[in-house]
């Protein structure tokens, strides 16, 4: 016993010793996506905050691909010392186990919950050229075109492609999807016409309704935007039941010792008292900073609720 008690005695000296040094040398924070879009917004904000306070660089590497598994099992299997962390969506924490077949890993159990950062709303958009004007014109034009419509996702299983799910249950409509590998290819082939609508995450699509390069026909949010007082919530727009917000967060890998999670999510709380949350909030992003265990227990609570969604929509593991 006494033996036991030593050993753990020297484990918490160990990893408080960590703590106090961590960190000690340039941290990497991996967005499992391409840059441009809002995971990639979010992890730029934050790693200027957390260098600004750790006084280390923390420096972004996008790894895009598969839905983010690339880039999230990049940092599973990194050592657990808190030097290569992932900023990632909903889908990678607790959608993607259930849109493959063999997932390359549990969410829940290669990593460690560090902060759900934001909650993000997402827009309902199409082009100027587009005669949709509402989502009342969206519905009529898909039910007389069934099939024939085309929405863009960030990747199949995004929050784009849960919203346009979502939009087709509740609206009883079928429309035609075309994933992407990132939001922000989506975006740039819905304004160049090669695709009908999206539902964009509001950060990346709100400079362009500001200045009419696309037309939004509502907010996925219970409550209309003060950046877009004008645009309706999809409730207002006739579908009382939708309202669909994600989020991201920040994780490391399992095992990295729990003073290091909590120095990180100090820094991070620290920023979101001051111009950090000021500067999400300007890009339509809702700061959230919940505890590490807040935050666990809520991915599982996302994930529960997305494989009910994925049998509803009946979308079929790849």
């Amino acid at each position: 016993m006494l033996r036991k008690l030593l050993t753990l005695l020297l484990v918490c000296a160990t990893q408080c010793a960590l703590a106090q040094d961590y960190p000690d040398k340039p941290v990497k924070l991996i967005v499992p996506f391409p840059p441009g879009g809002s995971v990639d917004l979010v992890a730029r904000l934050v790693a200027k905050s957390l260098q600004d306070t750790l006084k280390q660089p923390f420096l972004v590497d996008n790894k895009p691909g598969a839905s983010g598994n690339i880039g999230a099992a990049y940092v599973a299997s990194a050592a657990p010392d808190g030097y290569t962390l992932l900023v990632g969506s909903a889908g990678v924490f607790a959608a993607n186990p259930f849109l493959y077949a063999n997932p390359p890993f549990d969410p829940q159990k290669v990593f460690t919950p560090i902060m759900r950062i934001v909650d993000q709303p997402n827009l309902l958009v199409v082009t100027p050229q587009s005669p949709v004007r509402s989502v009342k014109d969206l519905v009529a034009l898909a039910k007389a075109r069934p099939g024939k419509i085309s929405f863009g996702s960030a990747s199949v299983g995004s929050a784009q492609h849960f919203s346009t799910e979502i939009f087709m249950q509740q609206a009883g409509v079928a429309l035609l999807h075309v994933p992407y590998k990132g939001g922000a290819p989506a975006l740039t082939d819905l304004m160049g016409g090669q695709i009908d609508m999206l539902f964009d995450t509001s950060p990346t699509s709100l400079p362009y309704v500001k200045s009419g390069k696309l037309r939004a026909l509502a907010i996925t949010s219970s409550q209309r935007s003060p950046l877009l007082p004008d645009v309706p919530t999809m409730k207002e727009a006739g579908l009382p039941a939708f309202e669909v917000v994600t989020w991201t967060g920040i994780a490391a890998p399992a095992g990295t010792p729990r003073p290091v999670i909590d120095k990180i999510h100090a820094a991070i709380k620290a920023a979101l008292r001051g111009d950090l949350s000021r500067q999400l909030a300007e890009t339509s992003l809702i700061p959230v900073g919940d505890s590490p265990d807040a935050f666990r227990e809520f991915i599982r609570k996302d994930s529960e609720a997305y494989a009910a969604l994925v049998k509803s929509a009946n979308i079929a593991p790849q």
